[in-house]
């Protein structure tokens, strides 16, 4: 067996929790990956599409005491949100870790009233997830501010989902 095989068998040791200060660089250099790590507005991106995750709002996956994905959201008013920052260890992609994130910060957000999740996303199959998965609805598209997400989208596909 690969250690990738093992790996993956052993998704259902994963602890999710609330994202800690110190996870932060962990949890930085993992949204890296898929290039959806926050930065700071410059010259040249006066406006990021995300510039901090929220600790309040942040969760993340724990698998043997590695940061093994992350996910985060946004209040947009009293009763909407945004969800923002879902990434998981490319080792773990297929698993459950995205699910149980998902579940989570979903959790949360009804349980403070929520009740219209908006997301963003750009790979197709991650549309397909959000959709087949949660139930979510595509409401529209937004163009990009600048390279963040896939670098061969230059657009959002707009989701909507209502908590009941």
């Amino acid at each position: 067996m690969q250690t990738g095989d093992l790996e993956k068998r052993n998704t259902a040791q994963v602890f999710i929790r609330k994202m800690r200060l110190e996870d932060t660089a962990s949890a930085m250099a993992l949204l890296a990956q898929w290039n959806m790590a926050p930065v700071q507005a410059s010259a040249s991106i006066p406006q990021p599409e995300r510039d901090r995750l929220e600790l309040d709002n942040t969760f993340v996956a724990i698998l043997q005491d590695k940061l093994v994905g992350v996910a985060s959201w946004l209040r947009i008013d009293a009763t909407r949100a945004e969800t923002a920052s879902l990434a998981v260890d490319r080792k773990f992609i297929g698993t459950t870790v995205g699910q149980k994130l998902q579940e989570a910060r979903l959790a949360e957000m009804r349980g403070k009233g929520i009740v219209v999740v908006r997301t963003e996303a750009d790979r197709p199959e991650v549309i397909r997830w959000y959709m087949n998965k949660f139930g979510y609805r595509i409401v529209g598209t937004n163009r990009k501010r600048h390279a963040f997400g896939s670098p061969e989208q230059d657009s959002w596909t707009v989701l909507e989902l209502l908590l009941d």
